[in-house]
């Protein structure tokens, strides 16, 4: 089936079954929905101003959406882009910003690298109680990384009757998929414990196979009136063997990377009196990556090992005080610190010989900031954002930002959110010192933002329809780019633009209109493009290109019917619209355009058993139902049709 016909079925099936069994709530789904990364206080998802989508863990895994990536590609303005087969890299562009562009924190932990790029190839939805997508800049609530908007992940408290459960499912590639896990409360609070492991033998017909270990755990202590505290870690291991060059051709035999990374955090707050609270919060994410490969090198005779090793970290302890004022306001005041470190080597030699290091860096630095937030209601029908941040980086000089933001009611039914912000973003270590395939380019400067948007949110009948739309605009300045090599080494380098930008629109639509089904549709058009070039810039990107691997146009429409204690089902399409990329087989690298596409999922839930102590349930999955042959990256084949089929039992304490 083409892509034109899969959206017009999928569309007239969203006429007659408008629906969503998914608990995805956003800020036009449930007015009543709490977020807490959109501010530094918990607020109703009605006075924000700034779109929130809020994905349901539990929900995602009674689909069986195991991978974070696969739910964020129902996000309005988000891109993702994975280059290959299960395990292979994957980066999300937000609002056709960088990628590095997304601050990615699990329990309010920062795990980007420094620079912010996060690869999402190896984040899965076990024992994830929520994922909140915040779409707009909030370096001035995050700092560096949060330049297009911020993915947080949360694990489940647990709470309620202890329960367990164990899963299987296997299908396609030699997928098997495997999970246990247990949550419930206690006197001492509620607590939550997952394992799982997910491997296949890949999409490639030699070295493509993936393995992923998850661990992670919840406690929750203290949770009262007096105040509350939480520690959560979570653990990953995994490995990725790849038999691709840089041209996408599967050549090698026996490339593979290794990453493992735990991220352990705190958050403990304290009611002092009746209007006065304060928190606190420390994190530590700890990542190491390895990658080896016996190749014939460029221009070389005899197979060389080579091997790139990568350890890092990120520390962050924050500490603030809201004071709830008696104006219906709230003032928060707060301070962070955060250190960055990373060390990276190179090395190669004879296979079976000792292995010489052919470049290394050891790099740290650390930021120091202050900030505060006044959130407040000039009346019932207006609320109002004020927000400012200071930033001291050890490397660059001191920066600010700030947030401007309203939200009011035009009608009962019809909101009105306009912003305006600023951003910055810091080099990345890789960036500003040589690596095995680039130059250092210790001059780079650090990247700054503007952002605008308006939006109107409308709620016509919160149980049958929900609409909302937003235009946004965003300035880059000195924007960071990568700039090819040349003969002999083809070493590349970075340099900054003078300036880019990234304006669009966003759409979003959700329906109940009939009991037990429930939709969303959602549509996004953004234009990234370079506006200006310094003249020191010696890359390829002109006035006028656009940024590569972002999509002009993109949408998701997601149905389902779900009933207590009996059989559900769900449908989603992706709609990935015609984006830019380079050709790197060929030198000279030209500039190409990959065609639009299309992927429609289906799954289903069968309960068998209904008892009062457990129960067990059948699940089946189609992932890419129509075998639609597509790429997300030029020269990288993305996985066919896939068919999962699982059980899970549970039971009850």
């Amino acid at each position: 089936m083409s892509t034109k016909h899969t959206l017009i079925a999928v569309a007239l099936a969203a006429a007659v079954l408008p629906g969503r069994a998914e608990a995805q709530a956003t800020d036009t789904a449930q007015l009543r929905t709490v977020v807490v990364s959109a501010s530094k206080v918990p607020k109703p998802a009605s006075s924000l101003t700034q779109p929130v989508t809020v994905l349901s863990g539990e929900d995602l895994r009674a689909r069986g959406v195991t991978r974070v990536t696969d739910a964020l590609r129902e996000v309005p303005g988000a891109a993702l882009v994975q280059s290959g087969s299960y395990g292979a890299l994957t980066s999300l562009f937000l609002r056709g910003g960088e990628s590095r562009y997304t601050k990615v924190l699990i329990d309010g932990v920062p795990v980007n690298a420094p620079g912010g790029f996060f690869d999402f190839s190896h984040l899965t939805t076990d024992n994830i109680d929520r994922i909140e997508i915040v779409r707009g800049p909030a370096s001035v609530l995050y700092g560096a990384d949060a330049v297009s908007g911020i993915v947080q992940i949360f694990t489940r408290k647990g709470s309620g009757r202890p329960r367990a459960s164990i899963a299987a499912r296997g299908g396609t590639y030699q997928s098997l998929d495997l999970a246990a896990d247990a949550a419930g409360s206690t006197p001492l609070g509620g607590f939550s414990l997952g394992a799982a492991q997910h491997s296949t033998d890949g999409i490639l017909p030699f070295n493509n196979e993936y393995r992923n270990g998850t661990l992670s755990t919840a406690l929750t202590l203290a949770e009262g009136g007096a105040g509350d505290a939480k520690i959560s870690a979570r653990y990953t291991a995994a490995e990725f063997h790849y038999p691709t060059d840089f041209t996408g051709q599967p050549v090698d035999s026996n490339s593979y990377r290794t990453q493992h990374r735990l991220t352990v955090g705190l958050d403990a707050g304290r009611n002092l009196t009746s209007n006065v609270q304060v928190r606190l919060l420390a994190g530590s994410n700890d990542v190491s990556d390895l990658t080896e490969d016996i190749a014939i090198p460029f221009g070389g005779s005899t197979p060389q090992h080579s091997a790139f090793k990568s350890r890092g970290f990120r520390r962050s302890a924050e500490g603030r005080i809201a004071l709830f004022l008696p104006t219906d306001a709230t003032l928060t005041l707060g301070t962070t610190y955060e250190r960055e470190h990373e060390n990276s080597s190179n090395g190669s030699g004879a296979v079976g010989g000792p292995t010489v290091q052919t470049d290394s860096f050891d790099a740290s630095r650390h930021t120091v900031a202050y900030y505060s937030e006044l959130l407040g209601n000039l009346t019932e029908r207006f609320s109002y954002t004020l927000s400012g941040r200071l930033d001291d980086n050890s490397d660059y000089d001191r920066f600010g930002t700030y947030r401007i933001g309203a939200n009011a009611a035009l009608l009962p039914v019809v909101r009105l959110r306009a912003s305006l912000s600023t951003a910055f973003n810091a080099p990345a270590f890789n960036q500003l010192r040589p690596t095995l395939y680039t130059v250092g380019s210790p001059n780079l400067r650090p990247e700054r933002i503007r952002s605008a948007e308006i939006g109107v949110v409308t709620n016509l009948r919160q149980d049958l329809i929900q609409l909302s739309a937003s235009y946004f605009t965003q300035r880059f300045s000195d924007l960071i780019q990568y700039v090819n090599g040349a003969p002999p080494t083809f070493k590349g380098s970075f340099a900054n633009l003078t300036g880019a930008t990234s304006n669009g629109y966003e759409a979003e639509v959700l329906f109940s209109p009939v009991r037990n089904w429930r939709g969303s549709a959602s549509f996004t058009i953004v234009n990234p493009r370079v506006t200006e070039v310094d003249r020191a810039y010696q890359g390829g990107d002109q006035v006028g290109d656009a940024l590569i691997r972002r999509p002009s146009h993109s949408g998701s429409v997601v149905l389902s019917y779900a009933r207590p204690s009996s059989a559900s089902f769900g449908a989603s399409v992706n709609f990935v619209g015609k984006r830019p990329d380079v050709d790197f087989a060929q030198f000279p690298s030209p500039r190409v355009t990959l065609p639009p596409y299309a992927k429609l999922d289906l799954s289903t839930e069968l309960p068998l058993t209904g008892l009062n102590r457990g129960g067990f349930t059948l699940s089946a999955r189609v992932e890419n139902a129509f075998d639609k042959r597509y790429e997300d990256v030029l020269h990288y084949a993305a996985p066919g049709r896939t068919i999962l089929i699982g059980a899970r039992a549970t039971t009850l304490f």
